[in-house]
Parts: C-alpha cells; sequence; structure tokens
C-alpha cells in the first residue's frame, strides 16, 4: 500500500509539473506561413500522390472499405479559426468549441512546427484517460522539445514537421462521444481532434514524402485510430508508426470494463479485426499490415509499465509483462519485416528523458531509440527487433 500510494504521489507530481508548463498566449491572431515541396511523384503532374485513388490494387481498395466502416473521416475538414506564435518556432492553430473542444468544454488547440524536409511527424501528447467512475487524466498542451519530438543533433526526425495534438480529450486521442459521469458533462472528442489535425496537414503539407504518426502514452494509445485517420487522406504516401508506450490492451480479465470504455467513448472498431473482439486493440496493427503492404511500425515500452498495467489496466506488472510479450510476438511472427519492437527491463514508462534515464538516447545491443527510429523511417534493414 505505502509503495502504491508514492508511486500515485510521483505520478500526480509529474502530470502537475507538465500541465504547469501548458500554457500559451492567445492574444495574436498572426500565423506562420508554412509550405512544403508541393510537386506530385509524377513528374508530368497528372498524379497526385495523396489522393485515395489505390487504382487497381484489391489491398488498398479493401482498406478503403475498412475506413469507410470506421467512418475514419467523418470529421476531415475541421478547420481552424485563428493561430498565434507558440515556443519553439511552433504555431498554435484553434478551433471552434462547435467543432470540437476538450473534455471539459475548453477550447482546443493543435500546435504545428515547420521542419526542412518533406516529410510530417503527427504525434500525440499523453496525459491519460477517463471514464465512468475511474481513470486519471490532467490536459497537456506544450509541445515540450523532449522524447524524439525534440529539435536534439541526435535525432533522425529533428528536420520533419511536427504536427503535435495536445492531450485534452481523455479519450486515447479516439472517442467520439458527449456525455455526463461523475457529476460533469465529458465531451469525448479525440476523433474530432485528430481529424482537424488532418486537415490542417493537407493544407499545410499536401505531398509530403512520407509520414509518421506516434505519441506517447495516451498518444501511443491514439495511434491504432489515428493511423487510419491519416492514411485515408494521404492513401499513396509512405506511412510509418512509432508507439511510446500505448500498448493497446486492457485487462482481459475484466471484458466488462473494456466494453463500458469502448460505450463510454464511442470507439468504432472494424468488424475485420475479429482478434479486437477481446480486450486487445493491438491486433489492429495486423489488420493495417494485412492491407497496407508498405507501413512498418516501431514499438516501445518496458516490460513492466507501472503507469500502464497498475493504474489504468489494474493489472500486476507480471501479467503485464506476460499479455504484452503474447501478443507482440504474434505480430511480429505475422510480420517479422514491418513490426519491430523496442522492449526494456524495468518498470518505467514513456521516452521522456525525466521517466527514462538517457531518453531517446538508450541504446540496446549498442542501438540507441534515436537510430532505431532513424532505421523506421528511411526502411533501413538494419531495423531490428531489439528486446532487452
Amino acid at each position: 500500500m505505502k509503495t502504491r500510494l508514492i508511486r500515485l504521489l510521483m505520478l500526480v507530481a509529474v502530470l502537475a509539473a507538465l500541465a504547469g508548463c501548458s500554457s500559451h498566449a492567445d492574444d495574436d491572431d498572426h500565423a506562420a506561413t508554412v509550405d512544403d515541396d508541393a510537386v506530385d511523384d509524377d513528374s508530368s503532374g497528372s498524379h497526385d500522390d495523396d489522393t485515395i485513388n489505390p487504382g487497381d490494387d484489391d489491398d488498398l481498395n479493401h482498406l478503403v472499405e475498412i475506413f469507410e466502416n470506421m467512418g475514419v473521416d467523418r470529421y476531415i475538414g475541421i478547420k481552424y479559426v485563428h493561430t498565434t506564435p507558440g515556443p519553439n518556432g511552433y504555431t498554435y492553430y484553434y478551433y471552434n468549441t462547435a467543432d470540437c473542444r476538450c473534455t471539459f468544454g475548453d477550447q482546443m488547440v493543435v500546435a504545428v512546427h515547420p521542419g526542412s524536409e518533406n516529410k510530417v511527424m503527427l504525434f500525440m501528447e499523453g496525459g491519460g484517460a477517463t471514464w465512468p467512475g475511474g481513470g486519471f487524466a490532467v490536459p497537456l498542451d506544450f509541445p515540450w522539445d523532449i522524447g524524439f519530438k525534440s529539435f536534439d543533433e541526435d535525432n533522425p526526425l529533428r528536420n520533419w514537421s511536427y504536427v503535435y495534438i495536445p492531450h485534452c480529450d481523455h479519450s486515447v486521442h479516439s472517442g467520439d462521444n458527449e456525455l455526463v459521469y461523475d457529476g460533469a458533462m465529458h465531451y469525448h472528442h479525440g476523433l474530432r481532434q485528430v481529424s482537424a489535425a488532418v486537415t490542417l496537414m493537407k493544407e499545410l503539407f499536401p505531398h509530403p514524402e512520407k509520414i509518421l504518426v506516434s505519441g506517447s502514452s495516451a498518444g501511443g494509445y491514439g495511434t491504432f485510430m489515428a493511423w487510419a485517420v491519416v492514411k485515408s487522406q494521404y492513401m499513396n504516401t509512405k506511412t510509418y508508426v512509432m508507439n511510446d508506450s500505448g500498448t493497446g490492451f486492457w485487462s482481459p480479465a475484466a471484458p466488462e470494463f473494456w466494453n463500458m470504455i469502448k460505450q463510454a467513448w464511442n470507439l468504432r472498431i472494424p468488424a475485420e479485426c475479429t482478434k479486437c473482439d477481446g480486450t486487445i486493440l493491438t491486433y489492429l496493427y495486423e489488420l493495417y499490415m494485412k492491407y497496407d503492404p508498405q507501413v512498418r511500425i516501431g514499438m516501445f515500452s518496458s516490460y513492466q509499465d507501472w503507469i500502464i498495467s497498475t493504474w489504468f489496466l489494474g493489472m500486476t506488472q507480471d501479467n503485464f509483462e506476460r499479455i504484452l510479450l503474447s501478443v507482440t510476438n504474434e505480430i511480429y511472427d505475422d510480420y517479422p519485416d514491418r513490426f519491430h519492437r523496442f522492449f526494456i527491463k524495468g518498470a518505467t514508462h514513456t521516452t521522456y528523458e525525466f521517466l527514462l534515464p538517457g531518453g531517446p538516447h538508450r541504446a540496446i545491443r549498442g542501438t540507441s531509440l534515436y537510430e532505431w527510429i532513424g532505421q523506421l523511417v528511411n526502411d533501413d534493414p538494419a531495423w531490428d527487433d531489439l528486446l532487452e
């Protein structure tokens, strides 16, 4: 009990410290000018590399059908209403609360940092999750220069454009519901927020060479739905996933708990993901790789992540490790060239430097996480499945 209390206090302190940094001015409507290389992949100009036009490719055609059944594009088109300059070269884009809002009704923002390369990372912040009767979350909306969204010279993504989605929906960037519980109205607008960010991406970066869909903690969980939103708008663009500590599963011992969360957040999980009938959303990656022969997916976790296992899933750390390895071993066995893991010993949470000593400089068998992410997005044959 004492250890559990200490860990809770540590978690509250970390999130409170982050939230204290999460403030920005809303007093200047000056918009930064952002553009990318608008040249089509086909030099003749007759081919738009980002339209939904899979042609004779049956797999991509089927992927379009899956997206239609999921309704992942139903909020594409949400536009920002004004902008302000942000920190570290970012620009904040603000949205009308009639279109999308944070959990308790506050205005939602997206932050964008233009890079020098024609490549884009969509990054979803972490910060917890809530549901009727439980959960713990704080809104985090400051794009810190940490983790693999930093401008560290060792970061292979440092020259990419960053599209940053704050954590303020409390439904792992995936919810689509408005409901009253625990005495308050909750707006779980995760899907709307991701859709607004992807709409902005299409405006600012219509023809990127590559897109990385990524996130930490709740943002890692968000990759399971956000990749589908992104891919539906960039069907012929190379996409990658970097999931930092968002393992995608809930406790198999409590299916009623997961069913309650799905209903509260109004999640639309594709029927074709038959393995997702239980409590394991992680299998969505298998479905996506089955029909998209290009996408490559990387996953970071500690074996016994104490925040995810104990505080959010109510599982023992040993049981968490067992399921983490069982599920991801299965996916790796099916897609050994396109699904790899960077799993470390211990119980730390995320790649952020204040939680993981060394942050993304952390290495397994001589390969740092930074190097490993570079291998992922550069289609490097040296990219490997690294289990410490």
